[in-house]
């Protein structure tokens, strides 16, 4: 997970640095959230493909191909309904803080 945070930049008019009050909070990935979700499906297709009865009309690899399209947009809608609800749950962390800018010549490191 990583931080996020909603910076407001002082005008260089303002004189003095003064605190500035910024929002903190964690936010997830989102793609290894589709990824994981993704492959699992993929994962169980494998599983049905290769359990089940062979059939007669279709060979496992095509029946295989069927199932992981299917199963891996299953995944895939799981993982982004799985990122969705991490997200509002870490959210609900959200904290505020104060960030003071620093001067002098370290202020650009």
């Amino acid at each position: 997970m990583e931080p996020q945070q909603h910076n407001a930049q002082p005008s260089p008019e303002s004189g003095p640095s003064r605190p500035i009050e910024v929002t903190v909070r964690s936010s997830p990935k989102f793609w290894p959230f589709l990824v994981t979700g993704a492959l699992i499906g993929v994962f169980a297709a494998i599983v049905s493909a290769y359990t089940g009865e062979e059939a007669v009309e279709f060979t496992r690899g095509a029946v295989l191909g069927f199932l992981a399209v299917f199963f891996g947009m299953a995944g895939l809608t799981l993982g982004a309904i799985a990122w969705l609800v991490t997200d509002r749950v870490l959210r609900k962390r959200t904290r505020r803080a104060t960030a003071v800018p620093l001067e002098g010549p370290n202020a650009a490191h």
